[in-house]
């Protein structure tokens, strides 16, 4: 049986149909169904330097000029939304390695249990929820917290409870951490403080105790002279 060279053709672009939809098809299953957890707020991002972010924040500027410590700097800056108190910007080696947004206590509707349910349904299950400690300090009741993860980043919803002068305050914050620049820092801040450590006098044995022999030979070798 022959196959007429119009039918052949309409069979090949049937199957070539198919075929790129069959691809299109896959290739959307197998794309990434999780963007992962934000990077940035309000223009500043996690791993600028801070020469980028007085391009986007120009306090920054005033704040930073009179920091010396370049490794581990931190800027503060106010914010002028209504919604946010301040903003601080952590750095480790001139890289924003963390953002810590400080909410403005009472503007927040429903306070920390509404922000954690809005940031959930952005973010997803949380991997720690409303996880709390009591008895921090003399000052603080009780502290909350609610903890994303991702391979890059950690978000953490704080919530401080602290007692002064017989009133309740709350501090109401959410940071958003660049995992490697922050095992970059703690690494780097705890070799700090074993130098800080080493500084410490203490004593040692090894050349004491030699002398302490010593003397006690010289005693016993008089005691025996005599």
């Amino acid at each position: 049986m022959q196959v007429k060279p119009l039918a052949l053709s309409m069979m090949l672009m049937i199957g070539l149909w198919f075929g790129n939809s069959g691809t299109v098809s896959f290739a959307a299953q197998e794309g990434p169904q999780n963007t992962g957890l934000p990077r940035s707020f309000q223009g500043a991002h996690l791993g600028m330097t801070l020469s980028e972010l007085i391009h986007i924040v120009p306090d920054a500027k005033r704040v930073s000029l009179g920091q010396r410590d370049r490794t581990h700097r931190t800027v503060v800056t106010p914010s002028k939304d209504r919604y946010v108190q301040r903003v601080e910007y952590r750095f480790y080696n001139d890289r924003l390695r963390e953002l810590a947004i400080h909410y403005t206590s009472g503007e927040v509707p429903g306070g920390f249990e509404r922000l954690r349910a809005r940031l959930q349904e952005t973010y997803g299950e949380p991997d720690v929820a409303d996880h709390t400690d009591y008895d921090i300090g003399p000052t603080i009741a009780s502290v909350k917290k609610t903890v994303w993860t991702d391979t890059a980043t950690t978000s953490v919803l704080t919530q401080t409870l602290k007692v002064k002068q017989g009133r309740e305050l709350y501090d109401l914050v959410l940071t958003i951490t660049d995992r490697e620049l922050q095992q970059m820092f703690e690494k780097d801040q705890e070799q700090y403080r074993r130098q800080e450590m080493l500084r410490v006098p203490i004593p040692l044995p090894g050349a004491g105790m030699h002398n302490k022999q010593t003397a006690i030979s010289d005693f016993r070798e008089k005691g025996t002279s005599m």
